[in-house]
């Protein structure tokens, strides 16, 4: 590879770095959208190489506290990856993993996450899909509501413009982190990057959309979305759509209630949910279920950066007492055999010399972290290799949990 300088970038320099990021996805950078990129950006966490003094590729990493099965972990929100086209095949997007994960395991985090524009591009890197989202679009007209949901009195709702209620957001959020792997503690600045309404960001669409659930005085739940009005020519039927672009509620009545909301906007016929869980509650209020009509996506990428730790971080649905083998040439410091013993109270990861039970890639290991993927399921794909299946179950069951992984953001 040519030699070029590889650095963190200055504040000063943050300009020119977004416009090359932004460059690479296809789009042109503004203004508005750099002053919200920066409200979390993390100059430190940076990687910018430079061709003389121009920027040729990109990455950096946000520090998250993460929920993982029975727990949280610090862990690195890999994010700004991208190589500039005239330098690609030169060994730069290797070379930025390389030193990016060296980084992450020097500040003791055990994980790093990522979001994947290229689903095909980490696995080399020992990323694994550890989580999966659906796209859900419903066409209100061939369905409804069940009649025997019910509406809990206690809730009511109010419609809001979402920066004037971005404190509540944040109470709401942080209240959730620990009910479902996959999710990070959003502060003040995540939140003001969810709810900033540039012009950049309407698509076409209205202005960005809020409804608030109270029980009593209490925030329990919340929904952002956009909408835009249309009809169906020479009839003028009403054909307008709607995005949702955030829905999050502390109860189920509080969650039902939203949805139920959003699935009666005046004039909207295609409402559309662009993120949520695998395990999502959503067609199964309707009285036609088929008319939830899902895509399903891979969402969060985990890489374990730091094997004893990660393993010992985390918490598991079932007695687990296995010797894992790996190989990992980028940290090296995770290679070899190691005995997992745990539980759902504790869990312990040691050196062994002894015979291993489970082989199994770094990737795979990311990919079956949050308990998302099962260690059968990729068994089946001759991926896992283990002493007996009996060792494959248990250790398939120990690994699972008992909610879907999910991120609700992007980053």
């Amino acid at each position: 590879m040519p030699d070029y300088e590889m650095r963190a970038i200055t504040a000063d320099e943050l300009p020119a770095f977004f416009t090359i990021l932004t460059a690479a996805f296809g789009d042109d950078a503004n203004d508005d959208e750099l002053a919200i990129e920066s409200l979390t950006a993390e100059t430190d966490r940076t990687i910018a190489a430079f061709d003389g003094s121009d920027i040729v590729a990109t990455a950096g990493a946000f520090t998250f506290d993460m929920s993982v099965p029975g727990g949280r972990l610090p862990t690195a929100g890999v994010t700004y990856v991208s190589v500039r086209t005239t330098h690609r095949r030169r060994g730069l997007l290797s070379a930025m993993m390389r030193d990016q994960l060296h980084d992450i395991h020097r500040r003791g985090e055990p994980i790093a996450a990522l979001w994947a524009s290229e689903a095909a591009i980490y696995g080399r890197f020992g990323y694994g899909v550890a989580s999966q989202l659906l796209r859900i679009e419903i066409d209100r007209v061939d369905t409804s509501v069940r009649k025997d949901v019910a509406d809990d009195p206690s809730i009511r709702l109010r419609m809001v413009t979402p920066g004037d209620v971005a404190s509540d957001i944040e109470n709401i959020e942080l209240a959730l982190v620990d009910r479902r792997p996959g999710q990070f503690v959003r502060d003040k600045r995540w939140i003001d990057t969810l709810v900033a309404d540039p012009k950049s960001r309407h698509g076409g669409m209205s202005s960005l959309r809020g409804i608030l659930a109270y029980d009593g005085d209490d925030p329990v739940g919340y929904a952002l979305y956009r909408s835009k009005n249309d009809a169906v020519r020479p009839h003028m039927l009403p054909d307008g759509q709607v995005i949702v672009f955030a829905q999050a509620a502390l109860t189920p009545a509080a969650d039902v209630a939203l949805s139920r909301t959003i699935l009666s906007l005046d004039l909207m016929r295609r409402i559309r949910w662009w993120n949520r869980p695998m395990d999502t509650a959503l067609p199964h209020l309707l009285t036609d279920a088929r008319q939830a009509r899902t895509t399903v996506l891979d969402g969060l990428h985990i890489r374990v950066v730091d094997l004893p730790a990660a393993l010992e971080g985390r918490r598991y649905a079932a007695p687990v007492d296995v010797v894992l083998e790996v190989d990992d040439p980028l940290c090296e410091w995770n290679t070899g055999r190691w005995h997992l013993r745990g539980d759902a109270d504790n869990a312990q990861c040691t050196r062994s010399d002894d015979e291993p039970t489970l082989r199994l890639s770094m990737e795979d290991l990311g990919a079956v972290y949050l308990g998302g993927t099962t260690l059968s399921t990729l068994a089946e794909a001759g991926r896992v290799k283990a002493a007996d299946e009996k060792t494959l179950e248990d250790a398939s069951m120990a690994f699972g949990w008992h909610i879907a992984p999910w991120c609700p953001v992007v980053f």
